[in-house]
């Protein structure tokens, strides 16, 4: 668990610095959308799963961590599909391509950390 907590804090911690710089710089990547108030929530993120590493209760700040990013990822993909509805609505071009970001692709890495609280939250007493 430490070291997913570890691979994710890379990860995100990436991510969120680039679209801080692109978002400053004005130059997207592929991917990855010149977005400051995005890379500002992936590096809260990513300091979710540091302190996760350095933590006697790692497991909890894991599975936070995962759930932060989960609903982030959600979040992107209900955009999308806004998008494209607006597109089919109003009758415009839409390619599903122009609103894919990196964190959609990050939702099947956040998966572990919330099945486990998941699991975990079926175990307490009532």
């Amino acid at each position: 668990m430490k070291l997913s907590s570890a691979v994710l804090f890379i990860i995100t911690l990436v991510i969120g610095i680039i679209e801080i710089l692109s978002g400053l710089s004005g130059n997207a990547i592929a991917l990855i959308p010149s977005d400051v108030f995005g890379g500002l929530v992936m590096l809260t993120i990513s300091a979710v799963f540091l302190r996760g590493l350095t933590h006697r209760e790692h497991y909890a700040f894991y599975e936070f961590g995962s759930i932060m990013l989960l609903t982030f990822s959600i979040l992107y993909i209900l955009v999308m599909l806004a998008n494209g509805l607006d597109a089919v609505i109003v009758g415009e071009e839409w390619n599903i391509i122009d609103d894919l970001r990196i964190e959609m692709i990050l939702l099947p890495l956040a998966i572990p950390g919330t099945s486990r609280l998941i699991k975990e939250r079926r175990e307490l007493p009532p």
